[in-house]
């Protein structure tokens, strides 16, 4: 016979590891190479992970943002030895602390349409701190940045 918390817990499992696997389809979205991660001073910056993309006509562009989850993951676990530490264990615990961290962060752009070469858009990042401390990760002060529109026909 089967126990209830049994199945639970592999279900419980199952979730934690699809969130990962989304996680991993999500990232490599463009911002920065992860070849530049910097895991010495302990420090995720997270807007060194954003970017922000125009297209469009002057007058009437538009802004997009990304994202390198990918680089920025493997900052915030301490580089890529660790995660492939990380892909070996077997308690979830620790792998579901990352995910919540990486889950909380949000990004928000104060304007994104009817751009002109020259405009500024501001891009602000927010996150849970006690996600982000239940994981061990410091994520820096920066709270936003800002990005000159360039490139539009």
């Amino acid at each position: 016979m089967i126990h209830r918390r049994a199945v639970v817990a592999v279900l419980t499992a199952i979730a934690a590891l699809a969130m990962m696997a989304s996680i991993l389809v999500i990232t490599g979205c463009g911002a920065r190479s992860s070849e530049a991660v910097n895991t010495e001073d302990g420090i995720t910056n997270i807007l060194d992970y954003v970017t922000v993309d125009f297209s469009g006509k002057n007058g009437e562009g538009r802004a997009y943002v990304n994202v390198d989850y990918d680089g920025m993951e493997t900052e915030m676990v301490g580089g890529k030895d660790k995660i492939k530490e990380l892909d070996e264990v077997s308690d979830l615990t620790v792998l579901s602390k990352y995910i919540n961290a990486v889950s909380s962060i949000s990004f928000n752009i104060d304007r994104n349409t009817d751009l002109s070469n020259g405009d500024q858009v501001i891009v602000s990042v927010s996150y849970d701190p006690s996600a982000a401390q239940s994981a061990g990760v410091t994520f820096g002060d920066q709270k936003s940045r800002i990005f000159v529109v360039k490139g539009l026909k």
